[in-house]
C-alpha cells in the first residue's frame, strides 16, 4: 500500500516533480525541481506516439536517477489538443498520483508554448500558440507577455479556422508585433501572413513540459481534466449518423 504523502509534513529537501504533456503527437516530458528542469525528453510525432509515454517516462527518470517513489507531485498538461493524446497523458499523471499518492495537478499546453514564444520574441505585445486541430482548424488562445512566466489571456483556448483567427488578431493591434507560432502554423497557410512568426518546428514548437513547470510556478495550475476546445471526432460522427437517421 503506497504512503500518502500528501498528508505527511514537508521534506526539508525539496522532491523534484515529474511533468509531461501528451497535447500534441510530439511527446515532451520533464523531472522539474521548483520549476527548473533536472532532465528532459522530447519525442517528435510519430504514429501511436502517446502509447509510448510510459516507456519515455521510465527512461527519462532512470536517466535522472529518480524513482517514482522519490516524486513529490505530478503535473500534467490538459490541453487543448488532441482528444487521444490527452486523454492518455491524464490518465497516465493521475495513475502515477493514485499509485505514490502524490497530488498532481494540470496546466495549460497552449500556456506553455506562449511561454517559449515570448522567450524568443521580445518586444511582443501578443504571443499567439497554435497547433493543428485537423478539420482545417487551428487550436489555439492569444496572450500578452507580462515577463518571466507571467501571460495575460487575450483570446481563450478555442478551435478556430485560420481565416476567423487571422480577424480576431487583428483586434489585438499591429500585426508586427504579433507573433503566431507552433507547430500548427503550417495548417494555417497564407492566412497569417504580416504576423510575425515565431518557431514552427520541433520542441519550441509544440507543449514543453518544463514550461508548464514555469506556469505552476506562478500559480497558473488547473484542474486536472482535458480542455477540448471542441467536441471530439467521434462525437462529432455520432451526431452526424443520429441527424441522418432522424432525417430518414
Amino acid at each position: 500500500m503506497p504512503r500518502d504523502r500528501r498528508s505527511a509534513p514537508p521534506s526539508p529537501t525539496p522532491l523534484p516533480t515529474f511533468a509531461l504533456d501528451t497535447a500534441s503527437p510530439s511527446l515532451s516530458l520533464a523531472v522539474l525541481d521548483a520549476d527548473e528542469p533536472v532532465a528532459e525528453l522530447w519525442l517528435g510525432a510519430v504514429p501511436g506516439g502517446g502509447r509510448r509515454v510510459l516507456e519515455a517516462a521510465h527512461s527519462l527518470l532512470g536517466a535522472a536517477g529518480v524513482g517514482v517513489a522519490d516524486l513529490d507531485g505530478v503535473l500534467v498538461g490538459v490541453g487543448p489538443g488532441g482528444f487521444t493524446g490527452l486523454r492518455i497523458g491524464i490518465a497516465t499523471a493521475l495513475g502515477l498520483g493514485q499509485a505514490c499518492g502524490i497530488e498532481v495537478r494540470g496546466a495549460s499546453s497552449l500556456e506553455a508554448m506562449a511561454l517559449a514564444l515570448a522567450d524568443a520574441s521580445p518586444g511582443a505585445h501578443a504571443v499567439v500558440p497554435m497547433l493543428d486541430a485537423r478539420r482545417r482548424e487551428l487550436f489555439t488562445a492569444a496572450y500578452r507577455p507580462l515577463g518571466g512566466s507571467g501571460l495575460e489571456e487575450l483570446i481563450p483556448p478555442t478551435a478556430l479556422s485560420p481565416g476567423a483567427l487571422r480577424e480576431r488578431l487583428h483586434v489585438l493591434g499591429d500585426p508586427s508585433r504579433i507573433v503566431v507560432g507552433g507547430a500548427g502554423h503550417a495548417a494555417a497557410g497564407d492566412a497569417l501572413g504580416g504576423f510575425r512568426i515565431g518557431a514552427t518546428s520541433g520542441p519550441e514548437a509544440t507543449p514543453r513540459a518544463r514550461d508548464l513547470g514555469r506556469r505552476a510556478a506562478a500559480g497558473a495550475t488547473r484542474p486536472v481534466a482535458p480542455v477540448y476546445a471542441r467536441l471530439p471526432d467521434a462525437e462529432v460522427n455520432r451526431r452526424a449518423r443520429e441527424g441522418q437517421e432522424g432525417a430518414a
